[in-house]
């Protein structure tokens, strides 16, 4: 018959009472290791959250004045008379104004989205009729550099609950892209179908493509690749990472498939609607 000693735990030893010593003293560090990362996380949503702020509040107030200025360059070249010196000198002021104006929204767009501000106002829509005015639009930038800009419909009915204007500012974007960036009498192509019961859409162009080691910078706010686009276009350096979190909202995907010389595919999926 077992003795109450029996069960009695046995009493360290000299080497097991420095093991047990040294995992307390690792699992306070850890301890206090685990407390220092949420501090400094806490710290780093509110200076993320500055930043978006003042981020907001300069472009709100840029804003106007940069619209005034476009409005009132492009008055002056269709509106008056002006010399060819002259109207080079405001046809500057248009241009960089437009891109000053385009970059302000897009800082905001991405401040708000960052922020967790953006809502989507999604109702059902047909991708296609979306996509096909975005092609009627830019046809006219197209024909600047006479590049064919086609539309390949690979279903009539693309149904998705979508944001319209957020996912315009999808599509917009990366046909501009593709004009930016392709050389003159080549060809745009876009296509919108269903694939694996999702809403497939992609931009092709015949540009000068992009190397895989540059296509992580795709997608990053303000980060650029070594390719430059073919007529001097300017870019922010915002419209894709805005393109990325617009898509992903949407629960979708944002990709590229592009090597240099071969042109680029960019493409996105979007639930379908049940």
């Amino acid at each position: 018959m077992p003795s109450d000693n029996d069960d009695k735990i046995p009493p360290l030893t000299g080497q097991d009472s420095c093991f047990y010593d040294e995992l307390t003293r690792l699992n306070n560090e850890l301890v206090n290791t685990q407390r220092e990362i949420f501090r400094k996380n806490a710290e780093l949503e509110r200076l993320n959250d500055e930043k978006n702020k003042l981020m907001g509040m300069a472009a709100h107030d840029l804003r106007n004045p940069l619209s005034i200025m476009t409005t009132a360059s492009q008055f002056l070249i269709e509106m008056t008379r002006l010399d060819e010196q002259q109207i080079e000198f405001v046809t500057m002021i248009n241009d960089s104004s437009k891109f000053m104006l385009q970059l302000v929204n897009d800082l905001l767009d991405i401040s708000k989205i960052d922020s967790g501000k953006v809502e989507l106002k999604k109702c059902r829509f047909n991708l296609k009729e979306l996509i096909a005015d975005s092609v009627k639009m830019n046809k006219m930038i197209a024909a600047r550099k006479k590049i064919e800009l086609s539309f390949i419909i690979g279903s009539d009915d693309i149904m998705a609950d979508i944001d319209i204007h957020k996912i315009r500012q999808v599509i917009d974007n990366l046909i501009s892209n593709a004009l930016k960036f392709s050389f003159t009498s080549s060809r745009v192509e876009i296509f919108a179908g269903i694939k694996d019961g999702d809403a497939l859409v992609y931009v092709k162009d015949e540009g000068q493509g992009i190397s895989k080691e540059e296509h992580h910078k795709l997608f990053k706010p303000f980060s650029r690749t070594s390719v430059k686009s073919t007529a001097g276009e300017m870019n922010t350096g915002l419209g894709l990472a805005i393109c990325k979190k617009i898509v992903e909202s949407h629960l979708g995907k944002i990709w590229v498939e592009s090597e240099p010389g071969q042109g680029s595919i960019f493409y996105f999926t979007l639930p379908l609607a049940v």
